[in-house]
């Protein structure tokens, strides 16, 4: 439960919750939060000459941070790309049974200083975890669990995307849930207040609440990173759970659990060389085993080689495909694709059968109970299949031969597009992320579709999502918020009028360079950019901020709607703050928008002044001033009071704390010599 301004001016009241000083209790106790204001101390992180920071070597972080202080009625200026930690000018005493959570004023995050967003359980985040490589999560049991992972995400300074750490993990309280959907066909869930990424007219990253976001281009992925994953296998020993299936090893099994297998069968097994998959470990067991099931001759090998013919097959299945038990069946009007699909089983000595449908179809099925249980596995069964959830972690070749085979089966080509048809919303969503791993624009919809029935005679109903992959560079994404004051600064530097760059860039008159400066036009394209980029650099004008834009790995997508879902619930959020640099966003919702983050727990038992991460991701330095009111203090009541709060008993390293203090990392026990 929230404390609403009722229960906080109570509690303030009662002295077991404390914050101190509080100047004007009407200014400063919001409807269910209370403001905090900046103290006048500052830690700035410095450029060091060192390789890197040493998170254990105290003596390292020490001199990598320096103590500013601003008097009141001064200012502190807080630059574009700046990470500075600030304080809190009131001290707070949090009850055992009570967690604050530390949220910045919306004021200040419409400046890119300090900002919040969250998530519902069940939106799915695209993530990279050591267990199980790159793969889509759903984001509240990756915070529950603390999971360790990297975040897909862009850097702000360059516009590459690659991988982060994630450096924490919150929950936030219950919140009202939005549906924010782009014109591409991308979704997601967030809160109101969520901040999406657009850019500034200074070509900086700039957010902009979900709430306000219709109309309004925001980030999204052009490309997403690759894995280093040369020659992928998957380990059926590991992956097939089934009491029927038996291993083979002429050079021995490793460890055997003998004594749960019948004396009649033991005897049996071992003048094979073989054990039933249940009682060998596969963590004990060699790699050069077969597997296959009883009275079967078809034998694959344990490391079963995820080549691109496979790939392929595994799109092909999936686009046309079934399996039951024993068989895995595909059909269609071309027989090459029939044909290239029953080869590739053959090459495994799989039994084959034939079969001609009424309309051209062709059907062949694998007489398989092991590759049954190998494609289910991957890539389910029915109306389920989708894109295996291993396949993220797989090469780019064998990947193209995926998409290759999902086209094949149930896609259509034009000479620039590409389009898929699928019932099945999560193959849509997976196929516009598979899309955008492969370097295409992808844009998916759905549409009501009716299906005859043969021979029944009747017409069903049917949602059918249909996802487009563009050929052309930047289709979707052709256009960019206009970075009006960056391209003026450029022509100021170049030493050219409105007139020259006009007749430099082929326009016939100035006013199409005013039109740009002015920015009478909230968007232009990239070709357009590119004129300009072409005329500056000529003329000796540092065009980088420019370049970034353009030969980065981020596109636009302008926001179609906002609409309250009437979900009101718990949410979450992922802190991506590697080593204090400031990246704070991360890759989910259907299709792939990029989310932004940030915020804080204050634990129950904490006593203290509050540390404040404080960064600007806007392109114009922002003046903060000791005593304003910088962020919000929102508290929720536990279900039973903490056993161990933050304090002494846990050696809680920051109790007490007086003024910004920087990492003390070092003091965990993993650093413990």
């Amino acid at each position: 439960m929230i404390l609403s301004d009722t229960d906080l001016l109570e509690r303030l009241g009662e002295g077991d919750l404390v914050v101190d000083p509080i100047d004007d209790l009407d200014t400063q106790v919001q409807p269910a939060s209370i403001d905090m204001r900046l103290g006048s101390e500052f830690l700035e992180f410095q450029r060091t000459n060192i390789p890197c920071i040493h998170p254990d070597r105290a003596d390292e972080v020490d001199e990598y941070v320096r103590e500013t202080y601003v008097e009141e009625g001064e200012e502190f200026i807080l630059h574009p790309g700046d990470f500075v930690l600030g304080t809190t000018k009131e001290r707070v005493e949090i009850p055992s049974d009570l967690v604050a959570t530390v949220e910045g004023r919306s004021s200040l995050g419409r400046l890119a200083v300090v900002v919040h967003a969250s998530l519902p359980y069940d939106e799915e985040v695209f993530l990279w975890t050591p267990a199980d490589g790159f793969g889509f999560y759903e984001i509240g049991e990756i915070v529950e669990n603390e999971q360790p992972a990297h975040a897909v995400s862009f850097d702000p300074k360059t516009l590459r995307v690659s991988t982060h750490r994630v450096s924490d993990y919150i929950e936030n309280p219950t919140k009202r849930i939005y549906r924010v959907e782009l014109e591409s066909g991308r979704e997601v869930l967030v809160t109101r207040d969520h901040n999406l990424f657009t850019l500034d007219e200074h070509g900086g990253v700039a957010r902009i609440e979900s709430e306000a976001a219709e109309g309004e281009l925001v980030m999204t992925p052009g490309e997403l990173p690759e894995p280093e994953t040369e020659t992928p296998t998957i380990d059926l020993l590991d992956r097939l759970d089934n009491d029927d299936l038996t291993v083979y090893a002429s050079d021995g099994l490793g460890a055997v659990d003998w004594e749960s297998v019948p004396q009649g069968s033991k005897d049996h097994y071992q003048q094979q060389s073989s054990a039933p998959a249940t009682a060998v470990a596969p963590t004990a067991a060699p790699d050069d085993l077969d597997v296959a099931f009883k009275q079967s001759t078809l034998r694959l090998p344990r490391r079963l080689p995820i080549t691109e013919e496979f790939g392929w097959c595994l799109g092909f299945y999936i686009a046309e495909g079934y399996a039951r038990r024993k068989q895995v069946v595909v059909n269609n009007q071309t027989d090459a694709y029939v044909e290239r699909f029953a080869d590739f089983f053959a090459s495994w000595d799989a039994s084959l059968s034939w079969d001609e449908h009424d309309g051209g179809v062709t059907a062949v099925t694998v007489c398989s109970a092991l590759w049954s249980a190998v494609v289910r596995d991957l890539c389910g069964s029915g109306g389920e299949k989708t894109i295996p959830e291993a396949a993220w972690d797989w090469p780019t070749p064998v990947l193209e031969a995926l998409y290759e085979g999902l086209i094949d089966g149930n896609g259509s080509r034009r000479e620039h597009r590409d389009t898929l048809y699928t019932a099945n919303a999560e193959l849509a969503d997976r196929a516009a992320y598979l899309g955008t791993r492969l370097g295409y624009d992808t844009s998916l919809y759905s549409r009501d579709r009716e299906m005859y029935i043969e021979p029944s005679d009747c017409h069903n109903e049917m949602t059918e999502w249909c996802v487009d992959f563009s050929m052309d560079a930047h289709k979707r994404g052709q256009y960019v918020p206009t970075p009006s004051a960056l391209l003026r600064e450029y022509r100021n530097e170049a030493g050219l009028t409105m007139a020259d760059a006009a007749d430099a860039m082929g326009y016939s008159s100035k006013s199409s360079i005013s039109n740009v400066e002015n920015r009478e036009y909230e968007s232009v394209k990239r070709e357009t950019l590119e004129r300009f980029r072409e005329v500056y650099t000529d003329a000796g004008v540092d065009t980088a901020r420019l370049d970034d834009l353009l030969d980065g790995d981020i596109v636009f997508d302008r926001v179609a709607s906002v609409e309250n879902t009437d979900r009101v619930e718990p949410t979450y959020d992922l802190e991506v703050q590697p080593r204090g640099r400031v990246i704070e966003n991360f890759l989910g919702g259907r299709g792939g928008v990029f989310l932004s983050n940030t915020a804080g727990f204050v634990d129950p038992g904490y006593r203290g002044q509050i540390t404040l991460e404080l960064s600007n991701l806007g392109a114009a330095p922002v003046a903060l001033s000791p005593g304003m009111r910088v962020s919000q203090l929102v508290f929720t009541e536990l279900k039973s009071e903490s056993t161990r709060p933050y304090g002494a008993e846990r050696g809680s390293k920051y109790q007490d704390q007086d003024g910004p203090k920087a990492s003390k990392i070092q003091d965990d026990p993993e650093f413990e010599h």
